[in-house]
């Protein structure tokens, strides 16, 4: 019997939807190159969270003087503190209708949903993991003295940034401020102050240094920190601060074989030129099948996942900025 396929066809299936959508979703997930992934092997995750300084544990202990023939004595480090918690599982499904896959013209339709699906998940991911990071941050103790925008009144971004630095750099503990995130109206009155500010020509390249911008972080050598623009997921006024040497969260997933590849393979730009990547699926799924009755083809999207902080103090806040 002869196959007859439909000019949109080709466009619905699984290994042209999700590298599909994965590449346009990509640029908004601002922490999945930033936080470390594991698999999960149950749908309950157990993980570990540190509960005492390296400086503060009550069984810390210093070296002794040896004689000839004595034993060394052992060390006993305080155990980590077990949590639990369970991957979450979202999703939404969406109706192409049957002439948008019969005609050519369709494709526009299907495209349009494609760019909404990419968008609305890529804002829950990165909404979802803000709110984690949050939840689970210390507070930075830092207030400053104006917020960002106030150009005219006085306010010292650069400043903020380093006494934030200050405030992660704790006895006991290795983190050091390397990143902080901002929503996108705070980077913007950042790249404003840096635009404004009067220094010396000596100041500005021996001290403060020079800033690096592009078009999603600035670099600001005084406070040794990069900026990062987030277009969805922190509220207007709250950074977060953290050291991308030692990530303060996990996030664990699962990808059911029946419905998610192992990997995605996508195209992305870099430096003006695109390149073909391969990474390892974080629990993006996707499912289609026609409704018998309308001849619609309903399209299945979920993602499977948990993102848990286990190092509060690798993750500041600074608020009223």
């Amino acid at each position: 019997m002869t196959q007859v396929g439909l000019p949109n066809e080709r466009f619905l299936n699984r290994e042209f939807v999700i590298p599909t959508v994965f590449e346009i979703m990509n640029p908004y997930l601002a922490f999945f190159d930033y936080l470390p992934k594991v698999k999960a092997d149950s749908r309950a995750v157990k993980y570990k969270t540190e509960t005492t300084s390296q400086s503060g544990d009550p069984k810390k202990k210093t070296p002794r003087t040896r004689t000839p023939g004595a034993k060394f004595t052992y060390l006993d480090i305080s155990q980590f503190t077990m949590q639990t918690a369970l991957l979450d599982n979202r999703g939404f499904a969406i109706r192409i209708d049957e002439d948008a896959v019969q005609y050519a013209e369709g494709i526009d339709e299907i495209n349009r949903a494609y760019s909404r699906v990419a968008y609305w998940l890529g804002e829950f991911l990165n909404t979802e993991i803000a709110t984690t990071l949050v939840a689970g941050a210390t507070s930075s103790g830092v207030t400053p003295t104006k917020v960002w925008s106030d150009l005219s009144g006085g306010c010292t971004p650069v400043r903020d940034m380093i006494a934030a630095a200050a405030a992660m750099d704790r006895e006991g503990y290795p983190y050091q401020l390397s990143d902080m995130f901002v929503e996108k109206d705070n980077f913007y009155e950042l790249q404003q102050y840096l635009v404004n500010v009067t220094a010396g020509d000596l100041k500005q390249k021996e001290v403060l240094g020079m800033p690096v911008i592009t078009k999603d972080m600035m670099t600001i050598p005084a406070a040794q920190c990069n900026v990062r623009k987030l277009k969805s997921g922190l509220t207007h006024g709250t950074a977060l601060c953290m050291d991308g040497r030692n990530p303060p969260a996990t996030v664990y997933y699962n990808n059911n074989p029946l419905y998610a590849p192992q990997q995605i393979t996508y195209q992305t730009v870099i430096n003006f030129a695109k390149v073909t990547q391969t990474i390892d699926n974080f629990g993006f799924s996707f499912n289609s099948y026609k409704d018998p009755e309308s001849h619609d083809t309903i399209m299945q999207f979920w993602v499977d996942f948990r993102a848990v902080v286990k190092e509060p103090y690798a993750v500041l806040t600074l608020a009223t900025i």
